[in-house]
């Protein structure tokens, strides 16, 4: 499945122009994805999110990613060298990876939902709080709790029920419906909202 998510979100921003999308941008998008799932009926996909600075990263994730690399279906355009060695590639779609993607969504209710979510976090996201910082750590609902410690696994409802991120997200939604009847904003714009004004306030 994970395979699956992070095809669809590539191929998302391909469609957007807004590829290629780096190491870090791409485990927030999977991440942002997989606690807001409910709000389009998706079913989330057991990972361990290791809290690991300011960003939220997937190492079991990270390798089915190097091994879409490796088969052509994504493409690395080039590689970002940091600290302790730690890599950030860039990833595009490579060549099979618009007709795998088209095939999912033809083939897969849930593909298609799972794709419209993928739309709708690259749309909210990107040309917004993820071109200028992937840190959504310190503020983020689920990642901020301050009881988990640096390399410890971030629990957002994969063990218990609570899932902040979605409790914050069904808040927002039902404070705008009060506000404005007609209002169509869903939870994840909205979540995203919040995330990038208290970014823009850190």
């Amino acid at each position: 499945m994970w395979k699956a998510w992070v095809v669809l979100c590539v191929a998302e921003a391909d469609l957007m122009g807004i590829t290629p999308i780096t190491t870090p941008q791409l485990h927030v998008v999977l991440y942002l994805a997989n606690t807001l799932a409910d709000l389009f009926e998706v079913t989330r996909v057991r990972g361990r999110v290791l809290k690991r600075g300011s960003h939220p990263f997937f190492p079991d994730v990270q390798q089915e990613i190097d091994q879409l690399a490796f088969c052509g279906v994504l493409q690395i355009d080039e590689v970002d060298f940091g600290a302790k060695g730690r890599m950030s590639a860039h990833y595009g779609l490579g060549p099979r990876g618009q007709q795998i993607s088209k095939a999912l969504v033809a083939h897969s209710n849930e593909a298609a939902r799972t794709a419209k979510l993928m739309r709708e976090l690259v749309c909210a996201c990107f040309g917004r709080f993820l071109d200028a910082s992937s840190g959504i750590g310190p503020i983020d609902a689920n990642y901020g709790d301050m009881k988990i410690m640096d390399g410890e696994v971030v629990d957002f409802s994969e063990w218990k029920r609570e899932n902040r991120n979605l409790e914050l997200a069904r808040l927002l939604i039902d404070r705008l419906r009060a506000l404005r009847p007609d209002a169509q904003r869903d939870g994840v714009r909205l979540y995203c909202d919040y995330l990038d004004k208290a970014l823009a306030t850190e």
